[in-house]
Protein backbone atom coordinates (compact mmCIF):
# COMPACT_ATOMS: atom_id res chain seq x y z
CA UNK A 1 0.00 0.00 0.00
CA UNK A 2 1.45 3.32 -0.72
CA UNK A 3 2.16 5.33 2.25
CA UNK A 4 4.16 8.68 0.92
CA UNK A 5 2.61 11.22 -1.01
CA UNK A 6 4.01 13.90 -2.71
CA UNK A 7 2.70 16.71 -1.18
CA UNK A 8 3.97 15.21 2.30
CA UNK A 9 7.43 15.51 0.70
CA UNK A 10 8.33 18.95 3.44
CA UNK A 11 8.33 16.44 6.43
CA UNK A 12 9.68 13.99 4.91
CA UNK A 13 13.57 15.90 4.81
CA UNK A 14 16.64 13.80 5.19
CA UNK A 15 14.20 10.67 5.56
CA UNK A 16 13.62 7.51 3.34
CA UNK A 17 10.38 7.42 1.75
CA UNK A 18 9.11 5.41 -0.64
CA UNK A 19 7.26 7.23 -3.94
CA UNK A 20 4.87 6.19 -6.68
CA UNK A 21 3.74 8.37 -9.62
CA UNK A 22 3.91 9.02 -13.21
CA UNK A 23 7.22 10.01 -14.94
CA UNK A 24 5.98 13.70 -16.01
CA UNK A 25 8.94 15.16 -17.40
CA UNK A 26 12.59 13.77 -18.00
CA UNK A 27 15.42 15.94 -18.57
CA UNK A 28 18.62 14.52 -19.63
CA UNK A 29 22.32 16.08 -19.26
CA UNK A 30 25.54 14.00 -19.68
CA UNK A 31 25.93 13.54 -15.60
CA UNK A 32 22.79 13.80 -14.26
CA UNK A 33 19.31 12.65 -15.21
CA UNK A 34 16.38 14.59 -13.68
CA UNK A 35 13.33 12.95 -13.71
CA UNK A 36 9.56 15.01 -12.29
CA UNK A 37 7.61 12.55 -10.72
CA UNK A 38 3.64 13.19 -10.77
CA UNK A 39 1.43 11.71 -8.37
CA UNK A 40 -2.46 13.15 -7.66
CA UNK A 41 -0.96 15.95 -4.80
CA UNK A 42 1.71 17.13 -6.79
CA UNK A 43 5.18 16.57 -8.27
CA UNK A 44 9.01 16.12 -6.96
CA UNK A 45 12.37 15.99 -8.51
CA UNK A 46 14.14 12.53 -8.90
CA UNK A 47 17.60 13.51 -9.57
CA UNK A 48 20.63 10.71 -10.51
CA UNK A 49 24.05 11.47 -10.83
CA UNK A 50 25.56 8.95 -13.00
CA UNK A 51 28.67 8.40 -11.78
CA UNK A 52 26.96 7.10 -8.48
CA UNK A 53 25.15 4.39 -9.92
CA UNK A 54 25.64 0.85 -11.40
CA UNK A 55 25.53 -0.06 -14.83
CA UNK A 56 22.47 -2.24 -14.28
CA UNK A 57 20.74 0.94 -13.00
CA UNK A 58 21.88 3.09 -15.32
CA UNK A 59 20.26 0.44 -18.17
CA UNK A 60 16.86 0.78 -16.44
CA UNK A 61 16.86 4.60 -16.36
CA UNK A 62 17.68 4.41 -20.13
CA UNK A 63 13.68 1.89 -20.52
CA UNK A 64 11.69 4.74 -18.55
CA UNK A 65 9.73 6.84 -20.75
CA UNK A 66 6.97 9.77 -20.75
CA UNK A 67 3.81 8.70 -18.17
CA UNK A 68 5.40 5.15 -16.98
CA UNK A 69 4.59 4.27 -13.70
CA UNK A 70 6.96 3.85 -11.72
CA UNK A 71 7.94 2.98 -7.48
CA UNK A 72 11.18 5.48 -6.25
CA UNK A 73 13.26 4.59 -2.79
CA UNK A 74 15.24 7.51 -2.08
CA UNK A 75 16.40 10.15 0.50
CA UNK A 76 14.26 13.42 0.33
CA UNK A 77 17.03 16.68 0.41
CA UNK A 78 15.86 19.85 0.53
CA UNK A 79 17.27 21.89 -2.59
CA UNK A 80 17.81 25.43 -3.19
CA UNK A 81 18.03 24.51 -6.87
CA UNK A 82 15.19 21.80 -7.93
CA UNK A 83 12.17 24.38 -8.74
CA UNK A 84 9.95 22.59 -6.59
CA UNK A 85 12.16 23.07 -3.28
CA UNK A 86 12.73 19.38 -2.93
CA UNK A 87 14.49 16.32 -4.91
CA UNK A 88 14.53 12.84 -3.76
CA UNK A 89 17.55 10.96 -4.36
CA UNK A 90 16.82 7.37 -5.28
CA UNK A 91 18.69 3.95 -4.36
CA UNK A 92 15.81 2.33 -6.48
CA UNK A 93 13.78 2.58 -8.97
CA UNK A 94 11.08 0.01 -10.31
CA UNK A 95 8.87 0.35 -13.49
CA UNK A 96 5.48 -0.97 -12.63
CA UNK A 97 3.98 -0.04 -15.79
CA UNK A 98 5.09 1.04 -19.75
CA UNK A 99 3.06 3.85 -21.67
CA UNK A 100 2.73 3.00 -25.21
CA UNK A 101 4.37 5.45 -27.49
CA UNK A 102 3.64 8.07 -29.26
CA UNK A 103 0.88 9.19 -26.93
CA UNK A 104 -2.19 10.73 -28.20
CA UNK A 105 -1.47 14.16 -26.63
CA UNK A 106 1.32 15.81 -24.30
CA UNK A 107 0.54 15.35 -21.31
CA UNK A 108 2.86 18.23 -20.06
CA UNK A 109 0.50 20.52 -22.38
CA UNK A 110 3.66 22.31 -24.11
CA UNK A 111 2.10 20.91 -27.58
CA UNK A 112 -1.23 22.15 -28.18
CA UNK A 113 -4.42 20.09 -28.86
CA UNK A 114 -7.45 21.08 -29.82
CA UNK A 115 -10.40 20.31 -27.60
CA UNK A 116 -11.89 17.17 -29.70
CA UNK A 117 -8.69 15.35 -29.65
CA UNK A 118 -8.53 16.18 -26.01
CA UNK A 119 -11.96 14.70 -25.04
CA UNK A 120 -10.85 11.48 -27.19
CA UNK A 121 -8.47 10.81 -25.30
CA UNK A 122 -9.76 12.05 -22.03
CA UNK A 123 -8.14 8.84 -20.24
CA UNK A 124 -4.52 10.79 -20.75
CA UNK A 125 -6.01 14.53 -21.03
CA UNK A 126 -7.11 14.18 -17.47
CA UNK A 127 -3.46 14.28 -15.93
CA UNK A 128 -3.12 17.64 -18.12
CA UNK A 129 -2.94 20.68 -15.21
CA UNK A 130 -4.98 22.45 -16.86
CA UNK A 131 -7.83 19.71 -16.37
CA UNK A 132 -6.74 18.10 -13.48
CA UNK A 133 -6.59 20.88 -11.34
CA UNK A 134 -10.08 21.73 -12.05
CA UNK A 135 -11.84 18.49 -11.05
CA UNK A 136 -9.52 18.75 -7.50
CA UNK A 137 -11.37 22.29 -7.51
CA UNK A 138 -14.71 20.43 -8.51
CA UNK A 139 -14.49 18.14 -5.04
CA UNK A 140 -14.10 20.80 -3.30
CA UNK A 141 -16.90 22.92 -4.30
CA UNK A 142 -19.77 19.88 -3.97
CA UNK A 143 -17.97 19.16 -0.46
CA UNK A 144 -18.56 22.35 0.64
CA UNK A 145 -22.37 22.70 -0.73
CA UNK A 146 -22.77 19.64 0.89
CA UNK A 147 -21.45 21.11 4.17
CA UNK A 148 -23.72 24.29 3.97
CA UNK A 149 -26.64 22.29 2.99
CA UNK A 150 -25.92 19.91 6.34
CA UNK A 151 -25.48 22.14 8.55
CA UNK A 152 -28.74 24.31 7.74
CA UNK A 153 -30.87 20.56 8.11
CA UNK A 154 -31.01 19.12 4.38
CA UNK A 155 -32.49 16.15 3.75
CA UNK A 156 -29.56 14.10 0.80
CA UNK A 157 -32.34 12.36 -1.04
CA UNK A 158 -31.86 10.00 -3.83
CA UNK A 159 -34.55 9.90 -6.70
CA UNK A 160 -35.41 8.39 -9.82
CA UNK A 161 -33.32 8.49 -13.08
CA UNK A 162 -35.86 6.03 -14.68
CA UNK A 163 -39.40 7.82 -15.13
CA UNK A 164 -42.78 7.25 -16.46
CA UNK A 165 -43.76 10.95 -17.40
CA UNK A 166 -42.17 14.02 -18.17
CA UNK A 167 -41.02 16.15 -15.48
CA UNK A 168 -40.47 18.76 -17.32
CA UNK A 169 -42.95 19.06 -20.18
CA UNK A 170 -42.31 19.57 -23.57
CA UNK A 171 -38.18 19.18 -23.03
CA UNK A 172 -36.57 16.29 -25.36
CA UNK A 173 -36.44 12.86 -23.81
CA UNK A 174 -34.15 9.77 -23.98
CA UNK A 175 -36.66 7.31 -24.26
CA UNK A 176 -35.67 3.19 -23.01
CA UNK A 177 -37.42 -0.17 -23.22
CA UNK A 178 -38.31 -0.92 -19.20
CA UNK A 179 -39.00 -4.33 -19.42
CA UNK A 180 -41.20 -3.58 -22.69
CA UNK A 181 -43.34 -0.40 -21.09
CA UNK A 182 -41.91 2.55 -22.34
CA UNK A 183 -39.91 4.90 -19.92
CA UNK A 184 -37.91 7.97 -20.11
CA UNK A 185 -34.27 8.93 -18.58
CA UNK A 186 -34.77 11.77 -15.98
CA UNK A 187 -34.11 15.35 -16.97
CA UNK A 188 -34.58 16.92 -13.25
CA UNK A 189 -36.05 15.59 -9.90
CA UNK A 190 -39.01 17.88 -9.80
CA UNK A 191 -41.75 15.72 -9.16
CA UNK A 192 -39.82 13.69 -6.27
CA UNK A 193 -38.07 16.44 -4.72
CA UNK A 194 -41.53 18.07 -4.66
CA UNK A 195 -42.64 15.15 -2.68
CA UNK A 196 -39.97 14.49 -0.17
CA UNK A 197 -40.36 18.15 0.61
CA UNK A 198 -43.93 17.42 1.70
CA UNK A 199 -41.87 15.04 4.42
CA UNK A 200 -38.64 16.23 5.56
CA UNK A 201 -39.12 19.93 4.28
CA UNK A 202 -35.77 20.72 3.22
CA UNK A 203 -34.44 18.28 0.72
CA UNK A 204 -31.03 18.23 -2.07
CA UNK A 205 -29.93 15.89 -4.62
CA UNK A 206 -26.84 16.08 -6.73
CA UNK A 207 -27.00 14.06 -9.68
CA UNK A 208 -27.02 13.27 -13.32
CA UNK A 209 -29.71 13.51 -15.55
CA UNK A 210 -30.20 13.67 -19.04
CA UNK A 211 -31.97 16.31 -22.54
CA UNK A 212 -32.24 14.86 -25.49
CA UNK A 213 -31.08 18.47 -26.96
CA UNK A 214 -29.76 18.70 -30.12
CA UNK A 215 -27.70 21.59 -29.29
CA UNK A 216 -23.76 21.68 -30.24
CA UNK A 217 -23.11 25.38 -28.26
CA UNK A 218 -20.20 25.66 -25.60
CA UNK A 219 -22.95 25.09 -22.66
CA UNK A 220 -25.17 22.31 -23.48
CA UNK A 221 -24.76 18.67 -23.13
CA UNK A 222 -27.09 15.74 -23.02
CA UNK A 223 -26.20 14.52 -19.24
CA UNK A 224 -24.94 16.72 -16.95
CA UNK A 225 -24.84 17.43 -12.93
CA UNK A 226 -27.59 19.01 -11.25
CA UNK A 227 -27.71 20.77 -7.42
CA UNK A 228 -31.36 20.37 -6.56
CA UNK A 229 -32.79 22.34 -3.52
CA UNK A 230 -36.86 22.01 -2.42
CA UNK A 231 -37.69 23.79 0.87
CA UNK A 232 -41.20 23.49 2.37
CA UNK A 233 -42.74 26.84 3.64
CA UNK A 234 -40.22 28.62 1.20
CA UNK A 235 -41.29 31.64 -0.77
CA UNK A 236 -39.59 32.63 -3.85
CA UNK A 237 -37.90 35.54 -2.42
CA UNK A 238 -36.84 32.61 0.66
CA UNK A 239 -35.26 30.45 -1.94
CA UNK A 240 -33.66 32.86 -3.74
CA UNK A 241 -31.73 34.27 -0.35
CA UNK A 242 -30.77 30.32 0.78
CA UNK A 243 -29.22 30.10 -3.09
CA UNK A 244 -27.13 33.40 -2.68
CA UNK A 245 -26.48 32.76 1.05
CA UNK A 246 -25.20 28.74 0.16
CA UNK A 247 -23.26 30.61 -3.28
CA UNK A 248 -21.11 32.66 -1.07
CA UNK A 249 -20.19 30.35 1.39
CA UNK A 250 -19.36 27.58 -0.37
CA UNK A 251 -17.75 29.47 -3.02
CA UNK A 252 -15.25 31.47 -0.26
CA UNK A 253 -14.69 27.92 1.22
CA UNK A 254 -13.40 26.49 -2.15
CA UNK A 255 -11.45 29.74 -3.34
CA UNK A 256 -9.76 29.27 0.61
CA UNK A 257 -9.27 25.46 0.38
CA UNK A 258 -8.33 25.40 -3.31
CA UNK A 259 -6.41 28.40 -3.41
CA UNK A 260 -3.22 26.39 -4.61
CA UNK A 261 -5.00 25.15 -7.95
CA UNK A 262 -6.77 28.26 -8.91
CA UNK A 263 -3.46 29.51 -8.71
CA UNK A 264 -1.81 27.20 -11.28
CA UNK A 265 -5.17 27.34 -13.23
CA UNK A 266 -4.49 31.20 -13.51
CA UNK A 267 -7.86 31.75 -12.37
CA UNK A 268 -9.25 34.85 -10.02
CA UNK A 269 -11.70 34.51 -7.53
CA UNK A 270 -14.64 35.80 -8.11
CA UNK A 271 -15.88 38.97 -6.29
CA UNK A 272 -19.10 38.28 -4.18
CA UNK A 273 -18.66 40.87 -1.32
CA UNK A 274 -22.30 42.13 -2.57
CA UNK A 275 -26.18 41.56 -2.48
CA UNK A 276 -26.89 39.87 -5.75
CA UNK A 277 -29.02 42.33 -8.18
CA UNK A 278 -32.98 41.01 -8.68
CA UNK A 279 -33.88 42.23 -12.00
CA UNK A 280 -37.45 42.07 -13.47
CA UNK A 281 -37.88 40.27 -16.45
CA UNK A 282 -40.08 43.53 -17.21
CA UNK A 283 -36.76 45.36 -16.33
CA UNK A 284 -34.50 42.85 -18.07
CA UNK A 285 -36.67 43.53 -21.50
CA UNK A 286 -36.90 46.74 -21.26
CA UNK A 287 -32.79 46.89 -21.36
CA UNK A 288 -33.04 44.89 -24.10
CA UNK A 289 -35.84 46.78 -26.45
CA UNK A 290 -33.26 48.35 -28.50
CA UNK A 291 -32.23 44.93 -29.56
CA UNK A 292 -35.12 43.95 -30.77
CA UNK A 293 -36.50 41.88 -27.73
CA UNK A 294 -40.11 42.44 -26.73
CA UNK A 295 -42.29 41.22 -23.82
CA UNK A 296 -43.04 37.56 -24.25
CA UNK A 297 -39.66 36.89 -26.20
CA UNK A 298 -37.14 34.32 -23.84
CA UNK A 299 -33.79 36.03 -22.95
CA UNK A 300 -31.68 33.85 -25.14
CA UNK A 301 -27.85 33.41 -24.89
CA UNK A 302 -27.18 36.22 -26.93
CA UNK A 303 -29.42 38.59 -24.77
CA UNK A 304 -27.62 37.69 -22.13
CA UNK A 305 -24.31 38.87 -23.47
CA UNK A 306 -25.62 42.05 -23.87
CA UNK A 307 -26.90 42.08 -19.98
CA UNK A 308 -23.77 41.09 -19.18
CA UNK A 309 -21.95 44.18 -20.57
CA UNK A 310 -23.91 46.21 -18.50
CA UNK A 311 -23.64 43.97 -15.70
CA UNK A 312 -20.60 42.48 -15.62
CA UNK A 313 -18.65 39.22 -14.32
CA UNK A 314 -21.09 39.06 -11.31
CA UNK A 315 -24.46 37.07 -9.90
CA UNK A 316 -27.59 38.23 -10.67
CA UNK A 317 -31.32 37.27 -10.63
CA UNK A 318 -33.90 37.58 -13.82
CA UNK A 319 -37.08 37.34 -11.54
CA UNK A 320 -40.98 37.19 -12.52
CA UNK A 321 -41.17 35.57 -15.63
CA UNK A 322 -43.68 35.23 -18.12
CA UNK A 323 -45.89 32.02 -17.59
CA UNK A 324 -45.72 30.20 -21.18
CA UNK A 325 -41.68 30.68 -20.38
CA UNK A 326 -42.01 28.50 -17.51
CA UNK A 327 -42.13 24.92 -16.64
CA UNK A 328 -46.57 23.36 -15.92
CA UNK A 329 -45.30 23.41 -12.02
CA UNK A 330 -44.33 26.87 -11.33
CA UNK A 331 -46.60 29.29 -9.44
CA UNK A 332 -48.27 31.82 -11.04
CA UNK A 333 -48.86 35.50 -9.64
CA UNK A 334 -51.99 35.83 -7.95
CA UNK A 335 -52.29 38.99 -8.65
CA UNK A 336 -51.32 38.55 -12.13
CA UNK A 337 -51.32 35.26 -13.44
CA UNK A 338 -49.39 36.06 -16.94
CA UNK A 339 -46.51 35.93 -14.63
CA UNK A 340 -44.97 33.56 -12.19
CA UNK A 341 -43.06 33.49 -9.17
CA UNK A 342 -39.92 31.95 -10.94
CA UNK A 343 -36.22 33.23 -11.15
CA UNK A 344 -33.30 32.98 -13.37
CA UNK A 345 -29.58 33.22 -11.43
CA UNK A 346 -26.72 34.22 -13.97
CA UNK A 347 -23.46 34.61 -13.68
CA UNK A 348 -22.20 37.57 -16.32
CA UNK A 349 -23.56 35.91 -19.19
CA UNK A 350 -24.67 32.39 -18.35
CA UNK A 351 -27.56 31.09 -16.11
CA UNK A 352 -26.11 28.71 -13.97
CA UNK A 353 -29.84 27.94 -11.89
CA UNK A 354 -33.65 28.74 -12.16
CA UNK A 355 -36.35 28.19 -9.45
CA UNK A 356 -39.01 29.61 -7.83
CA UNK A 357 -42.34 28.67 -6.39
CA UNK A 358 -44.50 25.44 -7.25
CA UNK A 359 -48.27 24.70 -7.25
CA UNK A 360 -49.39 23.09 -4.32
CA UNK A 361 -52.98 22.36 -5.00
CA UNK A 362 -54.09 19.63 -7.31
CA UNK A 363 -56.69 21.54 -8.88
CA UNK A 364 -54.85 24.40 -10.45
CA UNK A 365 -51.73 22.07 -11.04
CA UNK A 366 -54.88 19.71 -13.46
CA UNK A 367 -55.54 22.94 -14.70
CA UNK A 368 -52.17 23.33 -15.41
CA UNK A 369 -51.55 20.64 -17.53
CA UNK A 370 -54.49 20.47 -19.48
CA UNK A 371 -53.74 24.05 -20.61
CA UNK A 372 -49.55 22.92 -21.31
CA UNK A 373 -51.39 19.97 -23.29
CA UNK A 374 -49.67 17.24 -21.19
CA UNK A 375 -51.21 13.86 -20.39
CA UNK A 376 -52.72 14.63 -16.61
CA UNK A 377 -52.79 10.56 -16.29
CA UNK A 378 -48.97 10.81 -16.21
CA UNK A 379 -48.75 12.87 -13.36
CA UNK A 380 -51.70 11.04 -11.05
CA UNK A 381 -48.66 10.15 -8.35
CA UNK A 382 -48.02 13.45 -7.51
CA UNK A 383 -51.54 14.68 -7.88
CA UNK A 384 -52.30 11.92 -5.33
CA UNK A 385 -49.73 13.60 -3.50
CA UNK A 386 -50.99 17.00 -3.54
CA UNK A 387 -54.56 15.97 -2.45
CA UNK A 388 -52.99 14.65 1.14
CA UNK A 389 -52.08 17.94 1.53
CA UNK A 390 -48.91 19.83 0.39
CA UNK A 391 -47.29 22.76 2.11
CA UNK A 392 -46.35 26.33 0.10
CA UNK A 393 -42.61 25.22 -1.02
CA UNK A 394 -39.96 26.63 -3.48
CA UNK A 395 -36.63 25.15 -5.09
CA UNK A 396 -34.22 25.53 -7.59
CA UNK A 397 -31.82 23.64 -9.71
CA UNK A 398 -28.41 24.43 -10.33
CA UNK A 399 -26.02 23.81 -12.71
CA UNK A 400 -22.77 21.67 -11.11
CA UNK A 401 -20.55 22.11 -14.72
CA UNK A 402 -21.84 25.54 -15.70
CA UNK A 403 -20.81 26.74 -12.61
CA UNK A 404 -16.91 24.56 -12.37
CA UNK A 405 -16.99 26.20 -15.98
CA UNK A 406 -17.13 30.41 -14.77
CA UNK A 407 -14.84 29.96 -12.12
CA UNK A 408 -11.75 27.79 -13.76
CA UNK A 409 -12.42 30.17 -16.85
CA UNK A 410 -13.43 27.31 -19.12
CA UNK A 411 -14.34 28.57 -22.70
CA UNK A 412 -16.34 25.52 -23.20
CA UNK A 413 -18.63 23.16 -20.19
CA UNK A 414 -17.31 20.15 -22.09
CA UNK A 415 -13.77 20.73 -20.48
CA UNK A 416 -15.37 20.89 -17.06
CA UNK A 417 -16.88 17.44 -17.20
CA UNK A 418 -14.99 14.20 -16.95
CA UNK A 419 -16.74 12.64 -19.56
CA UNK A 420 -19.17 14.67 -21.39
CA UNK A 421 -21.86 13.14 -23.42
CA UNK A 422 -23.25 15.44 -26.18
CA UNK A 423 -25.07 15.14 -29.73
CA UNK A 424 -22.07 14.30 -31.06
CA UNK A 425 -20.18 12.08 -27.99
CA UNK A 426 -20.66 8.55 -26.62
CA UNK A 427 -17.12 7.95 -26.13
CA UNK A 428 -14.92 7.62 -24.61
Amino acid sequence: MKKHYIKDIARLENEECELYGWVHEIRETKPITFIILRDSTGKTQITIKKENYDQNFIEKLKRIHHEDVIKVKGKVIKSQIAKLGYEVIPSEIEILAKAKHPLPIDVSGKVEAELPKILDARYLSLRRDEYFYVFKIQTILVKNIREYLYKHDFVEIFTPKIIKFATEGGAELFKVDYFGQEAYLAQSPQIYKEICAGVFEKVFEIAQYYRAEKSRTNYHLAEFISFDVECAFYSYNDIMNLLEDLLKYSLSKTYEEAYDYFEKLKCKPLDLNYDFQRITYDEAIELLKSHGYKWGDDITQSALNILSEKIGRRFYFIIDWPTHLKPFYTKEDEKNPKITKSFDLNLANLEIASGGERINESEKLIEKLKRNNLNVENFDIFIKALDVSSPPHAGFGLGISRLLMMITEKKNIREAVLFPRDVDRLIP
